[in-house]
């Protein structure tokens, strides 16, 4: 079993990315969605690589403040890790920039969930092919995800596991194209140029 990334962007055509609405400036400007890792780098705040952020994050990067959303809903009591600490699976998701796959309609209910918990803070949310997101980035390899990474739950009466396998490249993944919950890439991604965005995972859409 393994992901077929045509198949993908043929079942899943778009992806979709949530960020406060005062990140946006820099990521139109840069063309570019910075892991939390990277930006925390940037920031000179690696002391915060390998915390769980239980509130949302300020850095200041150059002239600009930058803000990094909280990992409220990570729950080490709620994960059985294997082969890493704690620390070391908050410094995985760091690594990481996520996006939610969806359709034209919007994204699958996770990420429709995800803005929910966030939308009275106003977020922007972002959107792109899934066929233009490969192309723009093509030395880099999607890692997948059949679960929200970030908010562990117990199933059955038992922990959600976790390891530094959680995501999948497309010919190890066990699962397939409908049953991915999250498309990430490592450290950074470059937006296609026909990226949107809107006050919603609904639109109305607009170009970014």
């Amino acid at each position: 079993m393994a992901i077929d990334l045509t198949a993908l962007c043929r079942l899943r055509p778009y992806l979709y990315h949530l960020t406060a609405r005062a990140n946006l400036p820099r990521i139109a400007r840069l063309r570019r969605l910075d892991s939390a890792a990277a930006l925390l780098v940037q920031a000179r705040r690696q002391e915060l690589l390998r915390q769980r952020r239980r509130a949302k994050c300020e850095v200041a990067i150059e002239d600009e403040v930058v803000l990094i959303r909280d990992q409220a809903p990570l729950h080490q009591g709620n994960m059985l890790l294997d082969g890493m600490t704690f620390e070391d699976f908050v410094a995985h998701l760091n690594s990481h920039v996520f996006f939610w796959p969806g359709r034209e309609y919007g994204p699958i209910p996770h990420g429709v969930r995800h803005y929910e918990r966030y939308a009275d803070e106003t977020p922007g949310i972002l959107r792109a092919r899934t066929s233009e997101v490969l192309c723009a980035n093509p030395t880099a390899a999607p890692g997948f995800c059949r679960f929200n990474s970030g908010s562990p739950r117990w199933n059955r009466g038992r922990p959600s596991p976790r390891s530094a396998n959680t995501f999948s490249s497309a010919g190890t993944a066990d699962f397939r194209e409908g049953a991915i919950v999250e498309v990430t890439f490592s450290e950074s991604v470059t937006l296609p140029q026909r990226t949107e965005v809107a006050d919603s995972p609904y639109g109305p859409w607009r170009a970014f």
